[in-house]
């Protein structure tokens, strides 16, 4: 056996490894919907202004990527993303919401729509930390 390392997003077989374990964990809790969500925030010229990435599976939404042009941040369009991907995500079943965030980002917003922090890696990078949240609905 052998181990080929690779530096780029593209990989011939990385989707073997997605799906190796797709299947062991449809083994070990059965299947669960995993619905990948994507919102986007456009501009009237339909340029993408901000958005959020993220995925349905395991009974919750995992949010991976969230983001709004610094120009357009403070005017509640991160308020009404988050909302809207936590309502589609209901839709599907899901019973809370998990992500993370650092330090240097926005733990104060999440804190705000009622995340409260489950775990820290300490510098990430150096003087920083990364800061896993959740918020779990009912």
């Amino acid at each position: 056996m052998r181990i080929d390392v690779h530096y780029t997003e593209i990989v011939p077989g990385a989707e073997d490894v997605t799906a190796g374990l797709l299947a062991h964990m449809i083994e070990m809790v059965g299947t669960w919907p995993r619905v990948p969500l994507t919102l986007l925030l456009r501009d009237e010229g339909g340029r993408v202004r901000g958005g959020i990435r993220a995925m349905v599976a395991l009974c919750w939404l995992q949010i991976d990527h969230v983001w709004v042009d610094a120009a357009l941040r403070g005017q509640g369009h991160g308020n009404r993303l988050l909302q809207r991907a936590e309502e589609e995500a209901r839709a599907y079943g899901a019973i809370g919401v998990q992500l993370t965030t650092s330090t240097f980002q926005a733990i104060g917003f999440y804190e705000r729509h009622g995340y409260a922090e489950i775990g820290r890696l300490r510098d990430r990078p150096p003087g920083e930390d990364r800061v896993w949240m959740a918020k779990r609905w009912g």
